[in-house]
């Protein structure tokens, strides 16, 4: 199996723009866009993936609108706000590949003989985006979204991991799936790659979902035994669990 990584601008600058984004790649972020929003705010709303542009009536046409963007896109992308963005993505893509590489051999044969899954042959694309703007998630069974800040020792490395994990898993939507590749990757992962550490915990800061919390503490008596097996199969595993949860 092999990762890997790109930069596709127009998505790193459409992550960037997007509505729900609550802080800035960098000062004088939102100043930029705000000139975009004056400029056409149908359009602003369109490329950010905010519903309002449809409140603009007659301008609201798909049709009509992708013209428009595609014009201020075009255009955006000479700006200097635009360049820095992408090259700052750039450099974090380096950073985060440099550190998948040197834990590569050591991350997949921990995934291997703590789930049972003998890894497929296939590549699979990480789509980075500014590290200042939290993303992660799986697009499909070939295709992961990320970026983070590096709140710890091989943090990028540990939370690829964790999405690679919901591929693995065939996307199960399941609280108890999410928790088990959370006990898997977020702690006992981040543990064996950093030498140290405890569940939960790390630098101070919290580990993992906090709604999850409660779930992974009850599973976790059972996620110990299950670690001292020698003949792991983390499928069964997870009947087993959801089993005992339905009774």
């Amino acid at each position: 199996m092999k990762l890997n990584f790109d930069v596709n601008p127009d998505y790193v600058f459409l992550h960037a723009l997007n509505m729900a984004q609550h802080q800035e790649p960098f000062s004088g972020w939102a100043q930029f866009t705000n000139k975009i929003w004056e400029k056409s705010p149908e359009v602003f709303y369109f490329l950010a993936g905010s519903p309002e542009y449809v409140l603009y009536g007659r301008k609201g046409k798909f049709s009509v609108l992708s013209k428009q963007a595609e014009k201020i896109l075009e255009k955006t992308k000479r700006s200097k706000e635009y360049k820095r963005l992408i090259q700052e993505t750039k450099k974090y893509t380096i950073f985060v590949q440099k550190q998948w590489r040197r834990n590569e051999k050591k991350i997949l044969s921990f995934v291997e003989s703590i789930t049972g899954i003998k890894l497929p042959k296939k590549t699979i694309d990480i789509y980075l985006t500014h590290p200042k703007l939290n993303n992660g998630m799986t697009l499909d069974d070939s295709t992961i979204v990320w970026s983070h800040s590096e709140d710890w020792k091989n943090y990028a490395t540990v939370y690829l991991c964790h999405e690679l994990m919901h591929i693995f898993t065939n996307h199960d939507p399941s609280e108890i799936t999410h928790a088990v590749i959370e006990l898997m990757t977020d702690n006992e992962l981040r543990i064996h790659l950093n030498g140290k550490g405890i569940y939960f915990k790390e630098s101070g800061k919290e580990v993992g979902h906090r709604s999850l919390r409660k779930l992974e503490k009850k599973i976790l008596p059972r996620w110990k035994i299950y670690l001292k097996k020698k003949d792991k199969n983390i499928f069964k595993f997870l009947e087993e669990i959801k089993r005992k949860k339905a009774n």
